[in-house]
């Protein structure tokens, strides 16, 4: 009986400890923000984005793209393979 018990009290202390942990919002400052631009059209890749340097698959109805500008930053482009089209903002990542 005493084990059933001690059985229980661990599992419901197991799980107000899972319940209770969240994981606390990583406060980035304004500085170290990257920036998002609005595409520049929804049914290219505009050629101003460079050479492309690498894909990578999120999923397997999703790709990010990698571009790199004639100023070294990178362009990442997402690609919604399944419906066909660009994510309406691409990622730039500044090189310095």
């Amino acid at each position: 009986m005493n084990g059933n018990r001690l059985i229980l009290v661990c599992v419901l202390l197991l799980c107000i400890v899972g319940i209770s942990c969240e994981k606390s919002p990583v406060r980035v400052p304004p500085e170290l923000k990257l920036g998002f631009e609005k595409i520049k059209t929804q049914n290219a890749i505009p050629a101003e984005y460079g050479e492309l340097e690498g894909v990578v698959l999120d999923s397997p109805n999703v790709a990010r793209m990698f571009f790199e500008k004639d100023d070294k930053s990178i362009v990442v482009v997402t690609v919604n393979m399944a419906d066909g089209f660009l994510q309406d903002r691409v990622l730039v990542i500044p090189r310095k």
